[in-house]
C-alpha cells in the first residue's frame, strides 16, 4: 500500500521572528535545490543552509515535500499575479494590445527564477499540494476566457473557451520549453515577438482585404 506523502505545513508562523525564520528556511530550500537538485535535497541540508536546527525546521515543515510545496505555491501565485496585472492594465477596447500584454506577462512570469522553475517542472513529483499548486493552467485559461468573451465578435474562433485553452497552452508550452531547453531566449524579445505573432494570427487573422498586397502604380 502506497504511503501518502504529507505536503501541508505543520503550522503557520505568527510572530515576526518565526516568519523571518520560515522565510530563511524557504530561501535556503531554493539554494539547496539549485545546488543539489530535488533528489539530493534533504531537510538536514536545508536547515544547515538556513542556519537553524532541524528541529526548528520540523516545527513548520514535516519533510522536504512540504518545503517544496510552499515554494511551488509561491511560484504559482507569482505567475497568476503577473497575468492578472497584464489583463487589468490592458485596454478593454483593444484586444490586440491586450494579447501582446498577455504574452509578455507569460514570459515575464517565467523569467522569475528560471533555474528554480526548471527544477520544479522537471524534477519535483506531483503529489499533494504540489500537484494542486502546479495546476495554474486552469486558472490562467479561465482568466483569459473571461477577457476574450468581451471581444468574441472580433474573434476568428467561434468557441471562446476553446480559444482561451489553445492560447494558454501555446504560450505555456513555448515558455516552458524555452526555460528548460533554451533559457537564453527568455531574456530576449525574439520569443515574445514570435509568440505574439502566432497568437494574434490565430485570434485575429487579417481579412482577405488586409492580406491583399497593394496595387502598383502601373496596375492602376
Amino acid at each position: 500500500m502506497r504511503t501518502k506523502i504529507e505536503t501541508r505545513p505543520r503550522k503557520t508562523p505568527r510572530q515576526e521572528r518565526s516568519r523571518a525564520m520560515v522565510e530563511a528556511i524557504l530561501e535556503a530550500t531554493i539554494r539547496v535545490l539549485l545546488a543539489r537538485g530535488y533528489d539530493r535535497t534533504t531537510t538536514i541540508a536545508v536547515a544547515e543552509r538556513a542556519g537553524v536546527s532541524v528541529g526548528s525546521l520540523y516545527q513548520y515543515f514535516p519533510n522536504k515535500e512540504a518545503l517544496v510545496a510552499a515554494l511551488v505555491e509561491r511560484h504559482a501565485a507569482d505567475i497568476i499575479a503577473c497575468t492578472e496585472r497584464a489583463l487589468a492594465a490592458a485596454d478593454p477596447d483593444d484586444p490586440v494590445s491586450a494579447v501582446r500584454a498577455l504574452v509578455r506577462a507569460g514570459l515575464d512570469a517565467h523569467r522569475i527564477a528560471p533555474a528554480l522553475h526548471k527544477i520544479l517542472v522537471e524534477q519535483v513529483p506531483r503529489v499533494g499540494r504540489i500537484a494542486k499548486a502546479m495546476a495554474t493552467s486552469h486558472k490562467l485559461t479561465e482568466m483569459l476566457e473571461r477577457f476574450l468573451q468581451r471581444h468574441r465578435s472580433r474573434l476568428a474562433v467561434p468557441d471562446v473557451k476553446l480559444a482561451a485553452f489553445v492560447v494558454e497552452t501555446v504560450v505555456e508550452a513555448l515558455t516552458h520549453r524555452a526555460v528548460i531547453e533554451q533559457p537564453d531566449l527568455i531574456g530576449t524579445s525574439r520569443l515574445e515577438a514570435e509568440a505574439t505573432t502566432l497568437v494574434l494570427g490565430y485570434l485575429f487573422p487579417p481579412t482577405p482585404a488586409e492580406r491583399r498586397p497593394p496595387r502598383s502604380r502601373a496596375a492602376r
